[in-house]
This record gives structure tokens, C-alpha cells and sequence, in this order.
């Protein structure tokens, strides 16, 4: 069965994750120092925004194929007559254009 999860609680669940990832970010791009003084808040912005996207499209791109990988017993049956189904060729690769990029994954297929 599905599960729903709501996006809000889990960004209060994990704000110190959240922070402490900004924070490496930060270093990464920045160094020791931190941003030097005069960086136009507009490049900080178009910053957060570049790397935010890429690590929505990461975490799409690894939950997909994870769950590509998981098929759950229910699907090893036809929905019809409930014979068991088997395995495919390799998975088609599939991609979707979502709010921050396209993201990838293979899905398994069964007959």
C-alpha cells in the first residue's frame, strides 16, 4: 500500500539535517571565510535555487529507482486472473519533466 507522507512535517522533522546540509553547502562553495562581503543577494538566491533543484531531482531520481527495484508481491500477479507473472526484458527507462528538472528510472516489467 501506498504511503503518504506530509512534506511539511517531515522539513520541521529534519530541519537540523536541513541546516547542517545548507551549512556544507556554504563551506563547499564558499570556503572557511563564508560568502564574501558584497555577493549580490540575487547570485545567493540563483545559488540556493540551482542546488535545491538538483537535490529535489537526486532524491526523485534514487526514491524511483528504489522503488522500481521493490516490486511488491501484488504486482508478481495478474489483476485479472491472479496467475503469477514473470519477469521481463530489462526495464524501459522512463523520464518525466517535473517542477525541478527531468528526473529518470528504470521500470521493471512483468508478463
Amino acid at each position: 500500500m501506498a504511503h503518504t507522507t506530509d512534506p511539511a512535517a517531515v522539513v520541521v522533522a529534519q530541519e537540523n539535517l536541513i541546516q547542517g546540509v545548507a551549512k556544507h553547502f556554504l563551506q563547499k562553495v564558499f570556503g572557511p571565510e563564508g560568502m564574501p562581503w558584497g555577493t549580490k543577494f540575487s547570485d545567493l538566491e540563483e545559488l540556493a535555487v540551482q542546488i535545491s533543484q538538483a537535490v529535489s531531482r537526486s532524491m526523485m531520481d534514487q526514491a524511483l529507482a528504489g522503488q522500481a527495484q521493490a516490486v511488491p508481491a501484488a504486482a508478481q500477479a495478474c489483476g485479472v486472473c491472479g496467475t503469477t507473472v514473470q519477469a521481463g526484458p530489462p526495464g524501459q527507462p522512463r523520464v518525466l519533466t517535473t517542477t525541478v528538472g527531468t528526473v529518470h528510472w528504470t521500470e521493471p516489467e512483468r508478463y
